[in-house]
């Protein structure tokens, strides 16, 4: 793992971003339209204390913006740090001494997913594991475009039927 020691020169080096859900908050019950109603997953708020002595944090959800008031909720109630809901459009990093919340992807020494895949440099090996998270079979770069077209029969498989980009387009025409 790359190290990336604190830099005054380097906003990115003085945060670290942490995923919300399924990350600092479990729900086992599904999305439940939003509502936050899981408690702390093990460790996550001693984690979260211990990295904030060293550095910012932030937390990053992709959670629509009129959620993140009751996400930082959430983490007052069960961290007792301060938080802060990001308004600020231009944001790009944080240095602040409370938990911004945020949908943004801001610089940082260090991200904190339950969902991330580690770029080590190497995009087949990086390709092959997105291909496994996501339940496509390992495929070379040739071979994605293909594979991703590929919708897979539900009866043939205990797998949801995967969405196609021409899917996408049908359901969200004023996309790119």
């Amino acid at each position: 793992m790359t190290v990336v020691p604190l830099d005054p020169a380097s906003p990115a080096s003085h945060a670290v971003g942490i995923d919300f859900d399924q990350t600092l908050v479990a729900h086992d019950d599904g999305w439940q339209d939003g509502r936050i109603y899981g408690k702390p997953v093990p460790g996550a708020i001693e984690s979260l204390h211990a990295l904030k002595q060293v550095r910012s944090v932030f937390i990053m959800t992709a959670r629509p913006r009129r959620f993140h008031a009751a996400v930082a909720g959430w983490l007052r109630e069960h961290s007792g740090l301060e938080t802060l809901v990001d308004e600020d459009p231009e944001r790009a990093y944080w240095q602040g001494d409370c938990l911004l919340v945020t949908n943004k992807k801001l610089g940082a020494a260090v991200y904190i997913d339950d969902r991330a895949i580690r770029f080590t440099g190497d995009w087949t090996a990086t390709l092959a594991q997105a291909h496994h998270a996501i339940g496509l079979p390992a495929a070379g770069p040739a071979t994605t475009a293909a594979t991703a077209a590929t919708v897979t029969d539900p009866a043939a498989t205990d797998r949801p039927a995967r969405t196609t980009p021409a899917d996408l387009a049908r359901r969200f025409p004023d996309r790119c």
